[in-house]
């Protein structure tokens, strides 16, 4: 029985020392593993490009459906969709029967006016009489120009016809169509085009005339098309808190066209600010908000960030950190709030 009792307290002493040994052996491993390795970046103030980006569509720099003053039958049309015409080029002829009469009546009021005019300057006739032959002649002159206008209906700018809305032998009324105002053919000017941009008040300081833009089409990738502020609207609309904004758009290759999508960049000076990288922030799961990590007497200091613009692989940071932070861009996702760190050897060079 005594030998039992021996062997048990033998047995029992055997055990006690292999846990202990063990547990004090475990602790000092869990301390050696806590601190987690990490790389880690200063974060610092940057001068940087701002700029306002904003989309839009492509529009034609001028536009017109151009039809006559008057109602009347198309004698002829000399263009086609997609024909491009210079100013003052032909493009319809209306019926002239209205244009022959006025013909009619102006060479005869001009022959009046030319043969009592040498009467007049020898006081052969009263200036009553000379002044009444004059109007009849200016009115019929001026009726004659209208119903030619009417008649002959010409380009008003270089452009392309984008639409024709009557045949030859169609009758012209007035009265609005499908395109809106009345009209034959619809006209644009393409060699130069605009993008409208709606941009919030907030920006409204910094928006100037003449100011430089950069326009891209998802179409021409790696293309940037330059352009220029060349109107602001001076009114604010007080629904949207935005305002209309015109930028040129140079087009003499024509490669751009009305309707394309655009995307437009303004750039309105520089401006110094706290700027980290992109692989230091953490997206909080479900939200918009974002968070990361700072190194602070050998611990990981998890601080709430808030964002401000992107450039590139940096970020803008308006509240959260500081010039100087030691901010975690790798291992960052393997810490908590207060956890050691250790910084690696890339951090510490």
């Amino acid at each position: 029985m005594d030998r039992v009792k021996r062997l048990f307290y033998i047995f029992s002493l055997i055990v006690f020392f292999v846990f202990h040994g063990c547990g004090e052996n475990n602790g000092d491993n869990s301390d050696l593993d806590e601190s987690i390795p990490v790389e880690t970046v200063n974060v610092e103030v940057k001068k940087i490009e701002r700029s306002l980006k904003f989309a839009g569509n492509i529009l034609a720099w001028r536009e017109t459906n151009l039809g006559a003053q008057t109602s009347g039958r198309v004698e002829k049309i000399f263009v086609k969709e997609g024909d491009e015409v210079k100013k003052g080029d032909i493009l319809i002829q209306m019926d002239d029967t209205q244009l022959t009469q006025a013909r009619i009546q102006y060479q005869i009021a001009r022959e009046d006016y030319q043969r009592m005019q040498p009467l007049f300057e020898q006081g052969s006739i009263s200036p009553q009489q000379f002044d009444k032959v004059k109007a009849g002649y200016e009115t019929a002159k001026s009726t004659y120009e209208l119903i030619l206008r009417n008649t002959q209906l010409r380009a008003p700018f270089s452009g392309v016809i984008t639409a024709k809305q009557m045949n030859e032998g169609e009758v012209f009324l007035m009265m609005p169509g499908k395109f809106g105002s009345p009209s034959i053919v619809t006209i644009m000017q393409i060699d130069r085009l605009k993008v409208m941009v709606n941009v919030t008040e907030s920006d409204f300081p910094d928006i100037k005339l003449g100011m430089p833009a950069e326009v891209t089409v998802d179409i021409y990738p790696g293309r940037t098309f330059t352009g220029e502020i060349s109107r602001i609207d001076p009114v604010i609309n007080d629904y949207s808190r935005t305002f209309a904004v015109e930028i040129k758009v140079d087009n003499p290759t024509k490669v751009l066209r009305p309707g394309m999508f655009a995307r437009v960049k303004i750039t309105v000076g520089e401006e110094e600010v706290l700027v980290v990288p992109r692989s230091a922030l953490i997206r909080q799961m479900g939200s918009n908000a974002y968070y990361c990590f700072i190194v602070e007497n050998g611990r990981a200091s998890r601080r709430e960030v808030k964002l401000g613009d992107f450039f590139d692989e940096l970020v803008e940071i308006k509240e959260g950190l500081q010039d100087g932070d030691q901010i975690v861009v790798k291992g960052q996702y393997r810490l908590k709030d207060g956890v050691p760190v250790k910084l690696s050897l890339a951090s510490e060079n």
